[in-house]
């Protein structure tokens, strides 16, 4: 038995969201703040006996995305898959019309935070009058309170109420003043109560591993120290003959710390000290012994944990003498050793780690993920680690990524084959962090677009693609579609731009292809390739709204020349040559307005050193009026489709310092015009595109 599914409705950051889990290890990937503890605390309402049975929420924990929570539902529902034949599983279990096996599969179980049957009913009553207005359910939501709420647990559900049509059906839609008639029994829909004598939270056993738990203070705890229980019950199998030795040589060590001098003393003195106060006839008969424990299960309960470092052969010390970092490490082996030793009479066993980065760094983060055992075990992992995140697989991986007062869940392998999901995995080992936690991503396809866009970007719009939640990915020679599909609307519905060049040919080519030179048949070959390149990928992007492709006319070297970029290249030439006139002989082809003369002398340069050489030198010779090619600036711009007002107003400020400080600038007199100061971000952007209309940065704005 194993959770297959999780859904969220009106919960803290989730307005309505579901998980998708498999068996096994599941990651939960997500930037500060997305909702990954939300999201353990909404399982663990479900299915953690540590939590009170009875939850009840606040105003607080309702999305705040709704406009107003009187009258909503939070809705926490969990689906079960693989039930075994047991009473306990099987009461859990989803019934469905015409199913005839006497054991079901999948099951579920629920928590419903609603408003109470009469408040329920004075809004179906409400629904039915023919006056009805949103005016006026308003003024009957006024009325309404956190304590007219009510937590119903129920089990056997089938409603996915992260569904919109469902929660308008079934709970209310809010807007038409629609609400369902509570009398109508919709068990099928939300479930029936459990049994009595049963209770989820028994059947089943769930450890929590938080984040930056207080190590010491658990280990020192009886009721939270897991080395008590891996030896509770041990001394059960102790030797008879082994138990009695210990027991004796106890006795005998408590009578010999009791009949030490130094001890009677303190006896005696306290004796005295009584009898003088009171007087022999009242005075209490008292002594002092020592009491270990001759108890054998407690004598194992009073074991404590020494630990050393690695790097310290033989001194081992107490668990605070560790790092926080190594603390942690040794709670989480020793959670980790009880639940394979002890959870083994549930019908399942589910373990939740919260941010296991925590203070370990990168070689543990890895091998602890590897080495993670999970046989029984359903173990579901948070992080923010992006050296956890590449050895997920991504066929069990859960994106969270911020939205407006919401937090969007994707599945990358949602609807797509098995054969897919492996090659893709075995190919985003490298890259898989880059493109799971990004807001946008633009794929190129070689080390000069992976090293310079994001430095140009920098350079003339002072801010970082990294800043903006942009991932520039290099796919290499892998082709484009292996990493593109993960983009879409039933996957991660974040926009991924497409770099790629249509390799346009650079000469003029003869009428007939037999006439072509051996460097006009290389160009044609090329300009075939790309044509065909772009008729492919313009039908693999068709009717997907997150994923766009945009081509260079040649090469990115060559379209960034001819964009008026000579000058960074002819400040790289002393980088490569070595004699003066070699340096002009170049500059004066690279500064020639012909494609066939300029473009053929870019590629010669960057076959002489390499393209990734050359781009690194160049970067090095960027300028805040390099100008950035059209096609690389719509790319980033659909990419950048989340940019905020803040980071625009950055670049707007940032631009307008430059061009001040550059009198050649054609905007400099208009730049030491014109200030931003105190003005709204909002403000700051609607003047500078109405002082720079032609800027770089206002073409950008024009293109998101």
């Amino acid at each position: 038995m194993h959770i297959s599914s999780l859904s969220i409705r009106n919960f803290r950051n989730f307005y309505k969201s579901k998980f998708i889990f498999k068996k096994g290890i599941n990651t939960i990937l997500g930037e500060n703040g997305s909702g990954k503890t939300n999201l353990f605390f909404a399982l663990r309402v479900l299915i953690d006996d540590k939590l009170p049975r009875y939850i009840r929420f606040n105003e607080s924990d309702f999305n705040r995305s709704l406009d107003k929570w009187a009258g909503h539902w939070i809705i926490l529902s969990v689906t079960f898959d693989e039930l075994d034949a047991s009473e306990e599983a099987q009461v859990l279990a989803v019934q469905s019309s015409g199913d005839m096996e006497g054991d079901k599969k999948t099951g579920s179980y629920s928590v419903y935070f609603r408003p109470k049957y009469q408040f329920r009913k004075e809004l179906y009553d409400y629904s039915q009058t023919a006056g009805k207005s949103v005016a006026g359910l308003e003024l009957l939501l006024d009325k309404l309170t956190i304590d007219d709420y009510e937590t119903s647990y129920l089990c056997r559900g089938s409603g996915d109420f992260s569904d919109d049509d469902t929660y308008k059906k079934y709970i209310g839609d809010f807007n038409a003043v629609v609400f369902p008639d509570p009398d109508d029994k919709e068990e099928l829909i939300f479930g029936t109560f459990l049994p009595r004598e049963i209770s989820v939270h028994n059947e089943v056993s769930c450890t929590f591993i938080k984040a930056l738990r207080d190590v010491e203070s658990d280990l020192r705890s009886y009721s939270t120290n897991p080395l008590i229980n891996l030896l509770r019950g041990k001394e059960k199998t102790i030797e008879v003959s082994k138990k009695t030795d210990i027991i004796d040589s106890v006795n005998k060590l408590n009578d010999q710390i009791s009949s030490l001098k130094e001890v009677k003393d303190v006896k005696d003195g306290i004796d005295k000290s009584i009898k003088e106060a009171v007087g022999t006839t009242y005075g209490p008969n008292i002594d002092v012994k020592s009491e270990l424990p001759n108890d054998m299960e407690k004598l194992l309960q009073s074991l404590k944990l020494w630990v050393g470092d690695p790097d310290e052969q033989g001194y081992m010390g107490k668990i605070w003498e560790l790092s926080l970092g190594g603390a942690n490490m040794i709670y989480l082996s020793l959670k980790l050793l009880e639940y394979e030793k002890i959870r083994t009479d549930r019908i399942a066993n589910f373990l939740l780690i919260e941010e296991p980065e925590a203070h370990i760094h990168t070689h543990i983060q890895k091998t602890l993920f590897d080495n993670v055992q999970t046989n029984k075990t359903q173990v579901i992992i948070s992080t923010h680690s992006t050296h956890i995140s590449s050895v997920s697989r991504i066929s069990s991986v859960n994106i969270l990524s911020r939205g407006n007062m919401q937090t969007l869940v994707y599945q990358p392998s949602n609807n797509l084959d098995d054969d897919y999901i492996t090659r893709a995995e075995r190919y985003l080992d490298a890259i898989r962090s880059n493109l799971l936690f990004a807001k946008g991503v633009v794929l190129v396809e070689g080390d000069a677009e992976q090293i310079l866009i994001p430095q140009m970007f920098k350079k003339v719009f002072g801010i970082s693609l990294d800043e903006i939640g942009i991932s520039l990915v290099n796919i290499g020679s892998t082709g484009f579609k292996n990493v593109a599909r993960l983009f879409h609307k039933d996957r991660i519905q974040k926009n991924c731009a497409i770099l790629t060049d249509l390799d346009a040919s650079i000469v003029n080519l003869p009428a007939n292809e037999v006439d072509d030179s051996a460097y006009e048949k290389h160009c044609r070959a090329s300009q075939i390739s790309g044509a065909e390149r772009k008729k492919e990928l313009d039908k693999f992007c068709d009717k997907n709204d997150f994923l766009i492709p945009f081509y260079s006319k040649y090469t990115f070297e060559v379209d960034f020349l001819l964009n008026g970029n000579s000058h960074e290249y002819v400040q790289s030439l002393p980088e490569i040559f070595k004699q003066q006139g070699a340096i002009d002989a170049s500059k004066k082809k690279l500064e020639d307005k012909e494609v066939s003369i300029a473009g053929v002398e870019v590629l010669r340069l960057a076959d002489k050193k390499g393209k990734g050489w050359l781009a690194l030198v160049v970067a090095d010779n960027l300028v805040y009026n390099t100008y950035i090619p059209e096609y690389i600036l719509k790319a980033v711009a659909f990419a950048s489709s989340h940019l905020n007002n803040a980071s625009k107003a950055k670049t707007a400020k940032y631009r307008l310092r430059k061009i001040s400080r550059s009198k050649n600038d054609s905007y400099y007199d208009v730049a030491t015009k014109i200030s931003f100061k105190d003005k709204e971000d909002q403000q700051v952007i609607d003047d500078y595109i109405a002082n720079f209309p032609n800027d770089q940065f206002t073409k950008f704005l024009s293109f998101i």
